[in-house]
């Protein structure tokens, strides 16, 4: 099992941001800290993903929640303040995390962690609005925090 969210810890996260609106590319940093705990007798992972983009004064915090998982297959939670509650599902193997989003009223997307030799992870992402006219692509990469 992936050490990355699957096991309670803090990872630490950089990359950048592309919005289809703006010509730039904003900076970000992240911070993700997992926990397990059982909620109505299914074992559920918590994770608080904080996001800080450079510029920008308020930062995103996701709280996101993995249960149902294999070998294989996982279901995932998404609550923040501008989704408010989605779910969505995903899929594992020996070298990746995925998990989508698909057909919401208010966007779609998806995100994959790639492992790396050195235990870290490259992570890909695109979230697009349901309209289609506003899409966000992000790239980066999140390492394990060790004391």
């Amino acid at each position: 099992m992936h050490a990355f969210i699957f096991t309670p810890g803090l990872w630490l996260g950089e990359g950048t941001i592309k919005i289809s609106t703006s010509p730039e590319n904003l900076k970000f940093f992240t911070k993700w800290n997992s926990t397990k705990r059982e909620e109505k007798g299914v074992m559920v992972i918590e994770t608080i993903q904080q996001v800080e983009i450079l510029g920008v004064p308020q930062q995103l915090v996701n709280n996101l929640y993995f249960s149902k998982v294999s070998q294989t297959s996982f279901a995932v939670r998404l609550e923040n303040e501008s989704v408010t509650q989605v779910m969505g599902q995903g899929v594992l193997d020996d070298k990746m995390i995925a998990w989508e989003f698909r057909n919401l009223p208010n966007f779609d997307g998806f995100e994959t962690y790639r492992l790396q030799p050195n235990d870290d992870y490259l992570m890909h992402a695109e979230y697009a609005s349901a309209d289609g006219f506003h899409r966000t692509v992000i790239e980066g990469r999140v390492w394990k925090k060790f004391a």
